[in-house]
This record gives structure tokens, C-alpha cells and sequence, in this order.
């Protein structure tokens, strides 16, 4: 009944998420996580077997946070590309957060973004719940299932380069609507057709760091895909098949290369969490403490 709810109360939620609100799409974030689990080492993977359906669900949890409204849009990008942060690799923003609210002000870190440090806060919460897994703590089994489904969500975020750039919506180029296009129409139409092979998880040390590497690298390659944008849709007045088509076939490496390394990222960040807190032993039923009747 519990996991017929959650399928039901998801569906539903990502129906009333704008299309625009949604990083990668409802679709690519849980084609994502379901390949992610299965790259999990043998002590992980009968576990996060056991939830499966419930991760996959849980992934777009924090695109649904937007909505409620909660303060949470900032958490999904870091714009590069202002003059702020100065020319790649970017070091005129510090990646420690107290030195870049120092440099910057908390105001401008929110409209700029602080999807790093948004995954080094979730991470520690995931290292915690495994931590919690072994004390065998009340809730830890469902901390565990929650926050290595959401801190995914903002990891994959990092690999889709409309959430790494300031002309995030191809608004300054004349490529509007290319978010969208980008994330999700093109996983959802040629699903099928994207070979994805992705690497083996390696334990993830540094979370932050490693937002802000796949951050800056998803950056580099924003101006590839808006000159394939502008290139398919030519003369065209509407984003039709011939134009998906075209465009697809000029990114389709992109986005596959991305999807492979979110997923990867993803596998990564659980496996080092874990690592982390000391190997606990997972298990998939905790029972609750037995009470004394009060009288």
C-alpha cells in the first residue's frame, strides 16, 4: 500500500511541477538512479535492490520541493559564465561556502546558485543515516532511502549544463527554451535510442569538490549544444520532428556522456557515504522498539 501511494502521490506532484522547474526531467533522473543502483557493490545492492522503486520515486523529490514553495531553486545550479566568478576554472569563487558568503553575501550566492554546497550538506546528511544504520537508530533505514535519493538528484544536476551557466535558457543567445529542449524532450523522445554504458563507481571523498569539477566541466560545453540548437532549427518557425532529429544527432554524444557520468556520480556518492561511516551492514526491515503500556 505504501509503495502504491508513493507512486501515486509522485505521479501526481511531477504533474503539477512546471516542465521548466524540472532539472533533467521527471524521466532522466529516475532512468538515471535506476542504473545507478545497478552499479552498486554486492554489500549495497540487495538493499538498495529492495527500495528500488521507492529511490527511483524519491529522485525528483527535490524538483517537488519548489513547488511547495520552499527556498530551494538556488540548490539546483551554479551559473558560470558571470563576471563575478571570473574565466574557467573559476577561482575567483572560493569553494569553502563561509569564504564565498564572505566574498559575495548570502543574496548574491542565492541568485548565482550554491548547488555544491546544497550536495556536501546532503551528503553528510547520507553519511549520517548509514552511520545511523549501524547503531541500528530509529528512522536511519528510511534517512538512508531518502537522502541518497535527493542528494543524487542535485549531483545529477550538475551534469546537465543549462544548470551550470548564467544564459541558462539560451535567453542571452537567442536559444530560448533550449533548457528544456535540452533535459528533457530529447530523453524523452529518443530514449531508446542513447547507448549508455557507464563506468564503474569509484567511493566518492569530496562531494563538494566533486559538484564543483562536474559543475565547471558541464559548463564548457553549453556553446556545443546552443550552436547544434541554432544549426537544427534554422528557418524553421517550430521545434518540429525534423528539428528534434537534427538536433539529437549533433548531441546525442553529450548527452550521453552526461547521463553516463550522472550515473556514475551517482553510484559513487553512495558507495563513499557509506565507506565513510564505516561499512555498516544494511538491512531492510527495522523493527520498531517494543513500549511498556502506560497506566
Amino acid at each position: 500500500m505504501r509503495k502504491l501511494l508513493l507512486v501515486a502521490l509522485a505521479g501526481l506532484s511531477v504533474l503539477m511541477v512546471p516542465s521548466q522547474a524540472l532539472a533533467w526531467g521527471a524521466q532522466a533522473h529516475q532512468l538515471i538512479m535506476r542504473r545507478a543502483i545497478d552499479l552498486l557493490p554486492a554489500e549495497l545492492k540487495p538493499f538498495y535492490e529492495h527500495y528500488r522503486e521507492e529511490l527511483v520515486l524519491r529522485s525528483n523529490d527535490p524538483d517537488l520541493w519548489r513547488n511547495v514553495p520552499w527556498d530551494d531553486d538556488s540548490n539546483h545550479f551554479l551559473n558560470f559564465g558571470i563576471p563575478e566568478f571570473g574565466k574557467a576554472p573559476f577561482e575567483a569563487l572560493p569553494r569553502e561556502r563561509g569564504a564565498a558568503l564572505a566574498k559575495f553575501g548570502e543574496a548574491n550566492l542565492t541568485r548565482w546558485g550554491t548547488l555544491p554546497w546544497r550536495v556536501e550538506e546532503l551528503a553528510g546528511s547520507l553519511r549520517r543515516a548509514f552511520e545511523g544504520v549501524g547503531r541500528r537508530s530509529l528512522y536511519s533505514v528510511s534517512d538512508v532511502v531518502l537522502f541518497s535519493a535527493t542528494t543524487a538528484h542535485y549531483l545529477m544536476d550538475a551534469t546537465q549544463p543549462f544548470h551550470a551557466t548564467d544564459n541558462y535558457d539560451g535567453q542571452k543567445t537567442g536559444n530560448f527554451g533550449i533548457h528544456s529542449r535540452f533535459e528533457r524532450d530529447l530523453v524523452e523522445k529518443f530514449g531508446s535510442r542513447l547507448r549508455l554504458s557507464p563506468a564503474a563507481p569509484t567511493a566518492m571523498r569530496n562531494p563538494r569538490d566533486t559538484a564543483f569539477d562536474t559543475t565547471i566541466n558541464s559548463y564548457a560545453l553549453v556553446d556545443q549544444i546552443l550552436a547544434a540548437d541554432t544549426a537544427a532549427i534554422g528557418k524553421r518557425d517550430t521545434y518540429d520532428d525534423e528539428y528534434f532529429e537534427r538536433f539529437f544527432t549533433s548531441v546525442q554524444p553529450i548527452v550521453e556522456r552526461q547521463l553516463n557520468e550522472a550515473i556514475t556520480l551517482t553510484a559513487s556518492l553512495i558507495v563513499g557515504a557509506w565507506e565513510q561511516a564505516g561499512r555498516p551492514t544494511l538491512y531492510t526491515a527495522q523493527p520498531r522498539p517494543v513500549q511498556r503500556v502506560r497506566r
